[in-house]
């Protein structure tokens, strides 16, 4: 309902004098119109297409420019970069902050994509972290894990976490879990559900003690989605022990759905029930062994209908909006 479709009701029911009404929507017409979200996007879009622009001119170069060349350019940028995003930075607090510059967010994140330039070009040029490539994805996480904390920065803790889930190994593409994948190995899913807890647990400690509570959300997505996405992977993969695999994606969904119900936090409840229909629809299907296509296309209607409609009725009930990471 827009603001004049409310000041009309207001109006009708003699609630709002006329004169009245027509002095709100004046006012609600000649307001100014925020382009704070818009231009935040623009600038983070920005620093993503400078990046990318960067690594381009690196790959198509580095024959003519030279190694060392490239290697200090890129190093100058990333300290300058971290430099003005250091001085505007935020008095430390364990609750949520801001920078002293406008700038000073957009600074720290293009020195860490720019840092994260840096060491894949130094280990392509000079194969610097040699064999233990582990490194190449666990540096970025301890070093951006205390600057997201100390600059208070959403995005800069995402890609820390993003760098651990890729350090035990791991891709977070529930629709490659067939294809392209290394859920076959029982380590790396077993690491996943391990590093999933583990970031779980983390999260809601933190948020017990009231340590940068904002954070949790960032957490719970990340390490939500790769505790499914490994569940589904041990379900799919290991037949000797699949039904384990099906009971812990069972009770995952059921307490992502009561977190979702009592935070009010729509895309928790989106979770559930988009990991557990994939993994019903596995397991129906796996021990079922419907012949009849008819089966198949009456299986998908009903079903689908029916998460459509439990997502639709919960929706109303949600309280509070989902933050952005």
């Amino acid at each position: 309902m827009s603001p004049n479709d409310v000041l009309n009701e207001l109006e009708n029911q003699g609630i709002l004098p006329a004169k009245q009404r027509a002095d709100i929507a004046e006012v609600e017409q000649q307001r100014p119109f925020s382009l704070h979200w818009e231009l935040r996007a623009m600038l983070y879009i920005g620093i993503l297409l400078l990046s990318s622009g960067l690594g381009l001119l690196v790959y198509d170069n580095f024959d003519r420019i030279g190694h060392g060349a490239l290697l200090a350019s890129i190093a100058v940028a990333c300290v300058g970069s971290f430099v003005f995003a250091w001085r505007n930075r935020p008095e430390w607090t364990i609750n949520q902050t801001k920078s002293r510059s406008s700038f000073g967010d957009y600074a720290l994140i293009l020195s860490c994509l720019l840092f994260l330039t840096l060491e894949g070009y130094a280990q392509y040029a000079y194969n610097v972290f040699g064999e233990r490539y582990g490194l190449v994805t666990l540096l970025p996480a301890l070093l951006f894990l205390p600057l997201a904390y100390r600059f208070d920065h959403r995005g800069v803790l995402g890609m820390a976490l993003t760098a651990l889930v890729s350090w035990v190994g791991v891709t977070v593409r529930p629709l490659e879990l067939y294809v392209k994948t290394n859920f076959f190995n029982r380590v790396t899913v077993f690491s996943a559900i391990g590093l999933a807890l583990v970031l779980l647990g983390a999260a809601f400690l933190l948020d017990r003690k009231r340590i940068k509570p904002h954070f949790t959300y960032t957490y719970l997505t990340l390490a939500g989605n790769l505790l499914m996405v490994a569940l589904l992977g041990g379900l799919f993969n290991f037949g000797e022990i699949r039904l384990w695999f099906a009971t812990g994606l069972a009770v995952a969904c059921l307490l992502l759905d009561a977190y979702a119900r009592r935070g009010g936090f729509f895309v928790f409840l989106l979770m559930s029930v988009v990991y557990g229909y994939i993994g019903i629809t596995y397991l129906f299907f796996h021990y079922l062994h419907p012949t009849n296509d008819d089966s198949y296309y009456w299986y998908f209607i009903i079903t689908g209908i029916a998460a459509v409609y439990y997502l639709m009725s919960q929706l109303p009930k949600q309280n509070r909006a989902d933050e952005s990471v």
